[in-house]
């Protein structure tokens, strides 16, 4: 079994992404590489997700953001090395398994060819073009938009991915894709740059090896009031 079956087996067997040794290698390796070429992605697509990130976990003068980090490059990867495609079903699916015709791989497609949509309805040009302001009014209209709006496009889009498992040519709204989209990049980013070494143990609270819970303790003896990395 090659590298990129592997990852995929570990990317669909755990439901949900797992700090395994591998994916961790794999958010180590991002953060050494310079530069951004996509794999998974188009080049205004990675263009689009890094000024995204960015704007989600921005770098200030003591804690590195999620750029800095290389957390769009792992994303890419993760995407291009771990989501199902529309090959490796047949190998995967049974009686009691099912994932998107298509594969997972072509959500994520379909969220950003959604996202290019309401980008240049929007600001009249393409994604790699768009600058910092521009996807900051996006993020802001999407993912702080009413509590109402959020629930018809959670709606939508479960409807739409329940039915893309039947129907590979199932549509949503470009809206409703768009936001789901940037949610699921804010849950990825969040994940990801939470789990960097650098991250982990020198900015969060690492404690490898807690001890028993103690529910009356000074903040001092417990990460000064810092989230716990693991």
């Amino acid at each position: 079994m090659d590298r990129r079956q592997a990852l995929r087996n570990i990317g669909w067997g755990s439901g949900a992404l797992v700090a395994t040794p591998t994916i961790l290698s794999l958010l180590q390796s991002c953060n050494q590489n310079p530069g951004f070429s996509p794999v998974f992605l188009s080049q205004g697509q990675g263009h689009a997700l890094k000024m995204m990130v960015d704007l989600m976990l921005p770098s200030d003068p003591e804690v590195p953001g999620a750029v800095a980090m290389g957390v769009h490059k792992f994303m890419d990867l993760y995407w291009n090395d771990v989501l199902v495609s529309a090959e490796d079903l047949p190998a995967l699916e049974d009686e009691f398994t099912k994932v998107p015709a298509g594969g997972q791989q072509k959500s994520v497609r379909n969220g950003f060819t959604a996202l290019e949509t309401v980008f240049q309805s929007q600001f009249g040009e393409e994604l790699a073009s768009g600058e910092s302001e521009e996807f900051r009014t996006l993020l802001s209209q999407y993912l702080k938009a009413p509590k109402e709006t959020q629930e018809a496009y959670s709606s939508e889009m479960w409807a739409y991915q329940m039915a893309l498992k039947e129907d590979p040519n199932a549509t949503a709204s470009s809206e409703a894709m768009t936001y789901g989209l940037l949610t699921g990049i804010r849950g990825l980013a969040i994940w990801a740059w939470k789990r960097m070494e650098f991250i982990g143990e020198d900015v969060l609270w690492y404690d490898p090896v807690p001890g028993v819970y103690d529910g009356c303790i000074p903040i001092s003896e417990a990460g000064n009031g810092k989230v716990m990395s693991l």
